[in-house]
This record gives structure tokens, C-alpha cells and sequence, in this order.
């Protein structure tokens, strides 16, 4: 066996334990100790491995919800779910999606260095989700793998390096100063919430209702959010289907208890991802961040979206509600006019809709959240559907990416590859 099948069939063809290579590299550049080089190489791989497992059980849950929706609305469902798709296309792209995180952060951390843009962006789990969606979108181009990594790379650096700044106007208000970014591909949805908030707001923020702040803590807890909502969209859209047909496709269970497992199984699922994300970027990251800190002089670091809901809970509260009316809106206006609909997700306007919120709130008040937090949900449950032609290399799945960057990058790489005749235009 030569050195290229070793690397191939080894290193490069089994995901799990390429990106335990990686922490053990990461970890070896600090230093660590035995037991720290040994835990984290471990908990690196069993992390992927929880994901994968985590993604097949949320996907037989969306799989079924799907199901009931077609029967009963006489429709195609599919819900934007970045955990469940970026886990599906792991099954599939698992060594492409790890090369392509390396060359994307290296790049990224070469951007930062030697351009204004100094930002780093530390949402990992963000920078896995983009790095699944380009390598679906590369290979349905049929691209020879170097190109296939060179265009994810450098596409999944250029989002890391200026999706941050697309937004970081309306964060600076929101937060009263510059000592951090946001690290989430949802720059395009805050960009706009900040926007429509500063043309229809107010400056003048009036406090939130009492009644809000007694209801708010139910909002804290995102599992319990999850399970809720999830079960209210199979109770109601058990409604429209048969008792006939439901009991044939449940083996005779009743509604109310098939509604009931199918959103603790999506929620378990959920939650199994996330551990699972969580435990393998917890020994990757701080690698980065520790080779940040070396080379990108003055950087400012790019968080996940939810440090934003410490500055305005009530309004973080509010976003996601109305956001997701706003989502309910957009499947409404999606099932007038085509097949394929898009069924709002829990998640996405539970954590884009509560950063929108807060941005809206505290740069429009009042009248700026209401509004721009119903256009922002209406606006990703929309982009979805541009976005589902051009992933046919996943097949026909029953979940999308969520958030507007995905769309927006996933259609400009889809057009640069039409200009220069990679693709068919």
C-alpha cells in the first residue's frame, strides 16, 4: 500500500479520525500534557461520532413530521435545521468537510493578519454547518478534490472573515462598544434587522411589559422550547390528516402520544448533536484561539449570537416569537404559490430571531423590534428555498440549512461556478 492510499483509506478517509489528528496537533502546539493530549483526541472523535448519532435520530423525527405534513396539507415540508442537515452530509463528506475547515481557518487567520479585518471567528459548530453546505454545494459541480477544497476553503474563510463585519454596526449599538463580534452566519439577518429597525424605530426605548418578564425564564431553557413547539407542529398538523391514514403510518397509536415521542425523539436528537458539536470543537477551538493570539495582533473575537441576549432578554424573548410569526407568514405565502414549503424551525428563530430582536430593540425600541423581527423570520424562511436546488448532491431530504448566510454564499459560489462554466448555467 503506498503512502496515497494510506492517506486516503487512513488519515483523509475516515472523518472522525482526521479531526482527532487535528486536536491532537492543535493540543501538541500548547504544550498539553499527556492526559490532556488523550482526552482531547478522544472526546474530539466521540463527539463526531455523537453527532452522527444525534442527526439520524433528528432526521427520522423531521422524516415523519414531513410525512405528516405531505398527507394532510397535500404538500412537501422541509425544515431549516442546521444540525440535522450539517449531520446528514457528514454521512457522505465527512473528509472533505475536515479539510475544509483547516484550509478555511488557516485562511481566515491569514485575512485577520494581514487585512482590516480582524476579526476571529470562534462559533465552531457555525464554521462546521458552512463547511457542510460547501462541500455538498462543490460536489454536485463534480469539481476534482483539490479544487473542491480550495473553493470550500477559501469561501468558508472569506464568510468567517466578513460576515462579522457585515453586522458589527448594529452590534456596536446594540452592546455600547466594539469589544466583540458576531460569529454566526446570520450576519445578513441582523444587517437587515438593524436596517428596517433604524427606518421604522424609535430612539426612545420604552421598558418591556411586566407580564413578559414572568414568562421570560420558560425561554431560558432552549430543550424545553424545542420540545414544545415541535409538538404543537405534529399535534397540528395531525389535524389535517386522516385518523385513517395517521393510524396506518403509527401502527394504531393515538395522535396525541405519536406527537408526544416524535418531539422528545427530535429533542433527544438535538440535544445529542449539540453535546456532541460542543465536545468536538471544545479541543479544537482553543488551539486556534491560542494561535490567534500569536499572529492576529489586536483581533477581535467573533461569539455565537446568544451574548447578545444578556443586553435585552425580554426583547431576546420577543424576536424569536415574532420571528417565527414571521416564518409561519412565509410558509403561508410559499404554499400559495409552489409545491416545495418551508416549515419554520424552532431553532434558527429561537437563536437568530432572539439576536435580531435584541439588535432591533436596542437600535429601533419598541416599534423597530415588531417589525423587524417579523421581516427577519419571514426573510430565513424564505432564503431556504433558493438554496435546496443547488444541494441536490444530498438527495431529497426533509431539512435545509437555516440562516441567511447560508443561502447568500451557497448562491454566490453557485454563480461564480456558472460564470466560469464549472456548472451548467
Amino acid at each position: 500500500m503506498n503512502w496515497s492510499q494510506i492517506i486516503n483509506k487512513g488519515l483523509l478517509g475516515e472523518p472522525a479520525f482526521l479531526l482527532g489528528v487535528i486536536a491532537l496537533i492543535g493540543l501538541l502546539l500548547q504544550k498539553a500534557s499527556p492526559q490532556k493530549l488523550l482526552s482531547g483526541t478522544i472526546k474530539t472523535m466521540l463527539g463526531y461520532i455523537l453527532l452522527q448519532i444525534g442527526a439520524s435520530a433528528a432526521g427520522s423525527s423531521l422524516s415523519n413530521l414531513s410525512i405528516i405534513v405531505q398527507r394532510g396539507l397535500q404538500m412537501i415540508g422541509i425544515m431549516p435545521h442546521n444540525e440535522t442537515i450539517a449531520g446528514l452530509a457528514q454521512i457522505n463528506y465527512g473528509r472533505e468537510i475536515a479539510v475544509i475547515m483547516l484550509i478555511g481557518m488557516a485562511l481566515h487567520l491569514a485575512i485577520a493578519r494581514w487585512t482590516p479585518f480582524k476579526y476571529v471567528f470562534l462559533t465552531g459548530h457555525h464554521m462546521l454547518f458552512m463547511a457542510s453546505m460547501l462541500a455538498a454545494l462543490l460536489d454536485s459541480a463534480h469539481l476534482p478534490a483539490w479544487q473542491l477544497y480550495g473553493w470550500g476553503g477559501l469561501f468558508l474563510a472569506l464568510a468567517m472573515s466578513f460576515g462579522p463585519a457585515v453586522s458589527q454596526r448594529y452590534v456596536r449599538q446594540a452592546t455600547g462598544g466594539s469589544e466583540f463580534a458576531i460569529g454566526h452566519f446570520n450576519s445578513v439577518g441582523y444587517a437587515l434587522s438593524g436596517v428596517i429597525a433604524q427606518l421604522v424605530g424609535t430612539k426612545e426605548k420604552k421598558p418591556m411589559p411586566e407580564g413578559l418578564k414572568r414568562i421570560y425564564p420558560f425561554f431560558q431553557d432552549h430543550m424545553v422550547v424545542i420540545a414544545v413547539f415541535t409538538l404543537l407542529l405534529f399535534g397540528l398538523s395531525s389535524l389535517f390528516v386522516p385518523a385513517e391514514a395517521l393510524s396506518e403510518m403509527f401502527s394504531g397509536r393515538h395522535p396525541v402520544v405519536v406527537s408526544a415521542i416524535q418531539a422528545i425523539w427530535f429533542t433527544a436528537g438535538v440535544f445529542v448533536i449539540l453535546s456532541g458539536v460542543r465536545m468536538m470543537l471544545a479541543e479544537i477551538i482553543p488551539a486556534f484561539n491560542g494561535i490567534a493570539e500569536k499572529i492576529v495582533p489586536g483581533a477581535i473575537p467573533a461569539l455565537d449570537c446568544p451574548v447578545l441576549f444578556t443586553y435585552a432578554p425580554i426583547a431576546a424573548a420577543l424576536g424569536f416569537l415574532l420571528s417565527f410569526l414571521g416564518g409561519l407568514a412565509a410558509m403561508g405565502t410559499l404554499m400559495a404559490f409552489q409545491y416545495t414549503v418551508i416549515i419554520p424551525g424552532v431553532i434558527p428563530h429561537f437563536f437568530s430571531g432572539g439576536a435580531s430582536g435584541v439588535i432591533a430593540y436596542q437600535v429601533g425600541g419598541r416599534r423597530g423590534l415588531i417589525v423587524a423581527a417579523l421581516c427577519h423570520g419571514f426573510v430565513i424562511t424564505l432564503l431556504p428555498v433558493f438554496l435546496l436546488p443547488l444541494l441536490s448532491s444530498l438527495g431529497f431530504v426533509r431539512a435545509t440549512f437555516a440562516d441567511t448566510d447560508f443561502a447568500v454564499v451557497g448562491l454566490i459560489l453557485n454563480g461564480l461556478l456558472r460564470l466560469f462554466g464549472i456548472v451548467a448555467g
